[in-house]
């Protein structure tokens, strides 16, 4: 876990540093914009369009790497709770099977198979094109029966990004919980600790909206 800490403070550390060039060399090209043409409305555009132009160029592989990293916490949080993680999304024919919603434009990316059940990421839209982005659980056990069931619940606005499960909606063995984030994303800007002490109070949060002694 160490190497993967040192991992992510060298990424950080670099990225901050070419931001930082990014900026001087906008204000480089502001001024001689400036110089040569006295436009100002030129010498922020060419600014604007060098700086950003720069970093992309120079952060490329350092943003691959930062990607990477974030899926090895992610990987590590997964080995420790004896789970896996897969890039394929739920099929959309085995999610229309399992939830009986009527629903356009569907896409599902992503899977973490735990033991007694699956997250997927899922997005999709309803028949009077009201968006949903969130998670989609199919279990093998029974959920709380306590829970919302009220298909409304899904499409409220949320605006936080930390991951709740305020909002969500379910069958026998399935949720759909409407969040902005992934509960097992990695944030860099947090250490690798914090992360995984985040992701199991995640996995936490969701082990409790299924029947008492279910997961046993």
């Amino acid at each position: 876990m160490q190497e993967l800490e040192d991992n992510r403070l060298f990424i950080l550390k670099r990225l901050g540093i070419l931001r930082i060039l990014s900026i001087i060399e906008a204000f480089i090209v502001a001024f001689l914009a400036f110089v040569f043409t006295k436009d100002l409305i030129i010498c922020i555009v060419l600014a604007v369009f060098v700086g950003i132009l720069f970093f992309r160029l120079t952060s490329k592989t350092l943003l691959q790497k930062k990607s990477m990293l974030e899926l090895e916490i992610t990987r590590l949080f997964l080995r420790q709770n004896h789970a896996k993680f897969k890039s394929l999304g739920i099929k959309e024919k085995d999610f229309a099977t399992l939830s009986s919603l009527n629903f356009n434009d569907f896409k599902s990316l992503n899977s973490f198979e735990f033991k007694h059940f699956t997250v997927y990421d899922v997005f999709f839209k309803d028949e009077v094109k009201r968006a949903f982005c969130g998670i989609f659980i199919k279990s093998q056990k029974d959920v709380n029966k306590e829970l919302n069931q009220d298909l409304e619940q899904i499409f409220t606005k949320i605006n936080v990004k930390k991951f709740d499960t305020n909002h969500l909606c379910c069958g026998d063995k399935w949720i759909l919980i409407s969040t902005l984030r992934n509960p097992f994303f990695a944030d860099l800007k947090l250490s690798v600790e914090k992360n995984l002490k985040i992701m199991q109070e995640n996995l936490d949060k969701i082990k409790a909206l299924f029947s008492p002694h279910s997961l046993q």
